[in-house]
């Protein structure tokens, strides 16, 4: 079915659509936007939801990141450090994130105090058992 010759900045998608114009899945799409991930500006009719072209294409630029690692962004192509084009997508790695340094050793002095309180707890509490 042919959609008739419109405005294309007017012209909204569907999610569906969206989510083929980001190139992502639809429930990758789905994913981002429950989780507060996805394009934040939206039009809804009900419970559907529109998005814009020149919206997503805001999305998709706020998203971009630069790898400082590279020294030569253009690659020697003479291409200028502010142009789109050295944009560098930094690779994750696959997965769930695993979080590093939760654990949090304390200093020695800190447990030979706690050791000494808990140590004159029970020397009070047997005290007083003696003499009750």
């Amino acid at each position: 079915m042919d959609r008739p010759d419109y405005d294309t900045s007017l012209a909204v998608m569907t999610s569906k659509e969206a989510a083929e114009y980001l190139r992502i899945s639809y429930d990758g799409f789905r994913t981002m936007r429950s989780r507060g991930q996805g394009p934040a500006v939206f039009i809804a009719l009900g419970r559907r939801l529109r998005f814009r072209k020149q919206d997503l294409d805001a999305f998709l630029a706020s998203r971009v990141q630069y790898d400082d690692r590279v020294s030569d962004p253009g690659h020697g192509k003479g291409v200028s450090a502010g142009s789109d084009q050295n944009a560098v997508l930094v690779k994750r790695k696959r997965g769930r994130p695993r979080s590093t340094g939760q654990i949090v050793l304390m200093p020695v002095s800190f447990y030979a105090k706690a050791s000494l309180l808990l140590a004159l707890a029970m020397a009070g509490c047997m005290i007083s058992l003696l003499f009750s």
